[in-house]
């Protein structure tokens, strides 16, 4: 799409975040990936835009309801796979090696993966870093309203996620993966990113907050000088081992940054 192409677009929407911005990010898509070095994940780069974060009947710590305004970004197209962690860190801590290489890395704690991207900076003379949560949210959302960016229904043809009993997985319809699948074996959204929900959670660069009432309002991450605060980080999009409803775009869940998990990965952003 050429920029007065999209221009046109936004203008005959109004300007308003719902399907009119859907369809322009849509068109957007045939844009040229961008990947910095041999070693690293292709970025797709996210528009600018503002939408409203959180949910009125959502979790108490998914309110307040606020507006965000973010700059365009970067962000990786998938989740970063155990082939381009051990790439780069010469490693290979899945719990799940089994899956193969194409799928994503998981037990590196959010110290381990603060190594990786600074590893990749260095590789590439990029700044990589973890996304802000409100830029995962808006990522995830890709100017969608409903609960999942396919609609108000959790499905197995859109995401790899477990059954209704705590911590199991379940294959069913296009998953027919019990544990982790390879990277983009569901429909990506409408940014052109995939496995936002589901697979595995994905840890931010933002401290984990009780509510949004303090919450910056511009895409920036939210983070925090106490004493111990700086060690419950916030992980989003649910998991392969976990629920349908774990996979809401407006879910949050905390995890401790020293503490690896099977159900937690990652995927990189960049400033542009």
């Amino acid at each position: 799409i050429q920029g007065r192409d999209m221009k046109k677009i936004l203008i005959a929407c109004g300007f308003v975040l719902g399907s009119c911005f859907t369809l322009a990010s849509a068109l957007a898509q045939g844009a040229p990936l961008q990947k910095d070095c041999a070693l690293c994940p292709e970025l797709v780069q996210v528009p600018a835009g503002s939408y409203t974060m959180g949910r009125p009947d959502g979790l108490s710590n998914e309110r307040p309801e606020h507006k965000v305004t973010l700059k365009a970004f970067y962000l990786g197209r998938m989740e970063v796979t155990q082939a381009q962690w051990k790439a780069v860190m010469d490693s290979t801590p899945s719990a799940n090696g089994a899956c193969g290489p194409d799928c994503p890395v998981e037990s590196v704690s959010w110290d381990e993966v603060q190594e990786y991207l600074a590893k990749l900076s260095a590789l590439s003379g990029k700044t990589y870093r973890l996304p802000s949560e409100a830029e995962w949210e808006y990522a995830a959302r890709a100017g969608t309203s409903s609960l999942y960016g396919w609609g108000d229904t959790p499905s197995h043809e859109y995401a790899n996620y477990g059954s209704e009993t705590c911590c199991e997985g379940l294959a069913e319809g296009r998953d027919a993966w019990v544990h982790t699948a390879p990277v983009g074996r569901f429909p990506a959204n409408a940014f052109g990113l995939f496995d936002m929900l589901g697979n595995v959670a994905e840890w931010t660069q933002d401290v984990f907050y009780k509510n949004y009432l303090f919450a910056t309002k511009d895409g920036s991450a939210w983070v925090s000088d106490a004493p111990g605060a700086a060690f419950a980080r916030v992980v989003r999009g649910g998991a392969w081992n976990q629920d349908g409803a774990s996979l809401r775009a407006t879910k949050r869940a905390q995890a401790i940054t020293v503490e690896p998990s099977d159900a937690i990965g990652f995927r990189v952003a960049r400033s542009l």
